[in-house]
C-alpha cells in the first residue's frame, strides 16, 4: 500500500525577489514533507510537486499577485535525523511584475527610429487630402509649386518614424480569459492599414501597421508590433500621363540667365496605396496604454 504524504509549510519560509515587468520575480517556499511509511523514489517525486505548475492554493489564497506564480524548480532533500521526512523547496516565478496592482502583467514599451522615404516630388507645398484619403481616379490637381524639369521630378526624402511597440501576453491566467492565443487574425487584418483615430499621438492616416513578431517565453508571449509614420500620409505624387504613359507637359518657368524656358507637368494627383483605416484598438489594451503613457515611479517634487 502506497504511503500517505503530508506537506506543511515551514514557518517564515517564504522569500521574495521582486522586479518590475517584464523581468522575472521569484518566491521561494519551503515545506516539510512526511510519509506514513516507506516510499519509493517515484512516490517522493510525485508528492513533492513538479514544474511547471501553480503554487498551492493555501499559499496564494486571495492574493492576485501570487496567483500568477508558476513553480519552475523543485528541490527535495532528506531530513537526515528523521525517517521518511524531506525538505521540499518550491521556487516559483512570474513575469507579471510587481506591485500587486499589476497582476494582469500589463507591460508596454515603445522604441522609435527616424527613417526617410525617397519619393518623386513634382509639386512642393501641395495640399494633402484630409487624413490622406483620396480617390485616385477622381483626384484633382494637388496644387503647390511646380519643381519638375521637363517632366523629371525632384527626389524628396519624406520624414518617417519606425515605431515598435512591445507587449507581454499571459497565455494561461486567468483560466480561459484571456484566451490562450492572442488575436492573430485581427492583427494580420491590420497589415497595410492606416490609423483611423489618433494613436500614440500620431494624426489620423499617418501611421501604417506593418505587422507583428512574437516569441514564447515560459507561459507568456513577448510581442512586437511595428508601425510606420509618414509625414506625407503615405501618399505618392503621380503626374497625369498621355496615351503613351509619359507626363503631359506644358510651358513652365524659365531658369538661368539668359532665361531658358522649360516644360513642366500639367497636372499631378495623389496616389494612396493604403486605403483602409483601422482603429488598432485590439493591439493595445487600456492597461498596456497606461503602462506606456504613465511611467512609474512618479518623480519626487
Amino acid at each position: 500500500m502506497a504511503p500517505t504524504f503530508t506537506l506543511v509549510e515551514k514557518a517564515n519560509s517564504r522569500s521574495y525577489s521582486l522586479v518590475p515587468t517584464p523581468g522575472e520575480s521569484f518566491v521561494t517556499i519551503q515545506y516539510l514533507m512526511t510519509a506514513s511509511g516507506t516510499a519509493s523514489e517515484a512516490d517522493i517525486r510525485a508528492a513533492a510537486g513538479a514544474p511547471p505548475s501553480r503554487i498551492s492554493s493555501a499559499i496564494y489564497a486571495s492574493d492576485g499577485y501570487l496567483k500568477t506564480m508558476v513553480i519552475r524548480e523543485v528541490t527535495i532533500e532528506p531530513v537526515r535525523e528523521r525517517q521518511n521526512a524531506w525538505i521540499v523547496t518550491h521556487r516559483a516565478s512570474t513575469r507579471n511584475g510587481y506591485p500587486t496592482d499589476n497582476s494582469t502583467g500589463a507591460y508596454c514599451s515603445c522604441t522609435r527610429a527616424t527613417v526617410v522615404r525617397s519619393t518623386a516630388m513634382y509639386r512642393k507645398g501641395a495640399t494633402f487630402p484630409a487624413n490622406g484619403t483620396v480617390v485616385f481616379a477622381a483626384g484633382a490637381d494637388i496644387g503647390g509649386d511646380k519643381v519638375d524639369t521637363n517632366g523629371k521630378p525632384k527626389v524628396y526624402d519624406v520624414p518617417q518614424q519606425l515605431v515598435t511597440i512591445e507587449t507581454q501576453y499571459d497565455r494561461t491566467l486567468p483560466s480561459g480569459s484571456p484566451a490562450a492565443e492572442p488575436n492573430w487574425a485581427t492583427y494580420t487584418s491590420y497589415v497595410g492599414n492606416r490609423n483611423s483615430a489618433v494613436f500614440l499621438g500620431f494624426p489620423i492616416g499617418t501611421l501604417l501597421y506593418q505587422g507583428f513578431q512574437t516569441a514564447p517565453e515560459d507561459n507568456y508571449y513577448r510581442m512586437s508590433h511595428t508601425f510606420l509614420y509618414d509625414a506625407w500620409f503615405h501618399l505618392e505624387q503621380i503626374p497625369c500621363p498621355n496615351p503613351t504613359g509619359e507626363p503631359i507637359l506644358v510651358a513652365g518657368v524659365s531658369i538661368g540667365s539668359p532665361a531658358v524656358p522649360i516644360l513642366q507637368v500639367k497636372d499631378v494627383v495623389f496616389l494612396q496605396r493604403y486605403d483602409t483605416l483601422s482603429a488598432f484598438s485590439s493591439i493595445l489594451a487600456a492597461a498596456d496604454l497606461t503602462a506606456l503613457t504613465s511611467p512609474k515611479p512618479l518623480a519626487i517634487a
